[in-house]
C-alpha cells in the first residue's frame, strides 16, 4: 500500500496503537487525530516508525476540527486514500434509569463525529475519483445485549448512514463498508473479561488487520457492506 494516506480520527482511542501499527506495517502513510495531544503523542511513541505519523490535535464533534484534519493530511501528504473513526461512547444503563440527555449524548459521540469525518474527507475523495471510508460499529447495533438501547441506537444509526453514502456515491469511486465488532480484547477488557470470554473476544490484530483490508483496493466491491467481526464469540 505504498503511497496510500489514511486518516485515522480518534486515534487515541483502546484500539489506537494497533491500528496504527497495522497502517505503517502495509506502508501506508498516516495521519492521526485527538482532541489530546499528549495522549496521543503517548500512543504514537509505543510505535515503531511511530515518528512518521502525522498527529493533529482535533475535536471531530467539531466540524471545523474535522476540515482542519483533512486540509492539514492533504497539505502532509498530498492525496487521502482512506478514513476511519477509532473512538465510541459507551453507555450500558437499564433503558427506564436513561434520560433524554443520554441519547443526546451517545448520539451526538458516536453519530455527529462520524458524521463529521465523513463529511470533510469526502469532497477530497470524489476530486481524486476515489477513496475508501471505514466506520465503525459495535455489535450492538444490530442485537443489542441489555442495557445497550441508546449505544445499540446510535451505531445502528451509523450503519444506516455508512450505507447510504454507498448509495450516493456508488458510480463515484467511493467504497463506504462499517466494520461492526464484537468484544475487542483490549487492555481495559482484560479488567472484566473472564480468562474464557477474553479468548473469544477479537484480537487486536485481527480488529486493525480488518481496517486494514477495508481501507485497501483490495475491498472495493465491499462498498455498502456492513461486515461482522465476532472472532470467537459467534453463536
Amino acid at each position: 500500500m505504498e503511497g496510500r494516506t489514511i486518516l485515522i480520527g480518534s486515534a487515541a482511542a483502546r484500539t489506537g496503537e494497533a491500528v496504527i501499527a497495522a497502517f505503517l506495517k502495509a506502508g501506508y502513510r498516516v495521519a492521526t487525530t485527538s482532541r489530546d495531544r499528549g495522549r496521543l503523542q503517548a500512543v504514537l511513541d509505543q510505535i515503531p516508525n511511530g515518528e512518521k505519523v502525522l498527529g493533529i490535535e482535533a475535536d471531530l464533534s467539531q466540524p471545523d476540527d474535522a476540515l482542519r484534519a483533512v486540509e492539514q493530511t492533504c497539505a502532509a501528504f498530498g492525496s487521502l486514500d482512506a478514513a476511519t473513526l477509532l473512538s465510541a461512547s459507551f453507555h450500558q444503563r437499564e433503558f427506564t434509569e436513561t434520560s433524554l440527555a443520554d441519547l443526546q449524548h451517545q448520539i451526538e459521540a458516536n453519530l455527529y463525529t462520524t458524521y463529521n469525518l465523513v463529511r470533510a474527507v469526502l469532497p477530497v475523495m470524489l476530486d481524486q475519483g476515489q477513496g475508501h471510508i471505514v466506520t465503525i460499529a459495535g455489535g450492538s447495533a444490530l442485537d443489542p445485549a441489555p442495557g445497550r438501547a441508546l449505544f445499540g441506537a446510535s451505531k445502528a444509526a451509523v450503519v444506516t448512514f455508512t450505507k447510504g453514502i454507498a448509495r450516493d456515491y456508488k458510480q463515484r469511486g467511493i467504497v463506504p463498508t462499517c466494520l461492526v465488532a464484537g468484544t475487542i480484547a483490549t487492555q481495559e477488557a482484560e479488567q472484566y473479561l473472564d480468562a474464557e470470554d477474553l479468548r473469544h473476544a477479537v484480537t487486536l490484530d485481527e480488529f486493525a488487520d480488518a481496517l486494514a483490508f477495508l481501507a485497501s483496493p483490495a475491498a472495493t466491491g465491499f462498498a455498502g457492506s456492513i461486515l461482522e467481526l465476532y472472532a470467537r464469540e459467534v453463536d
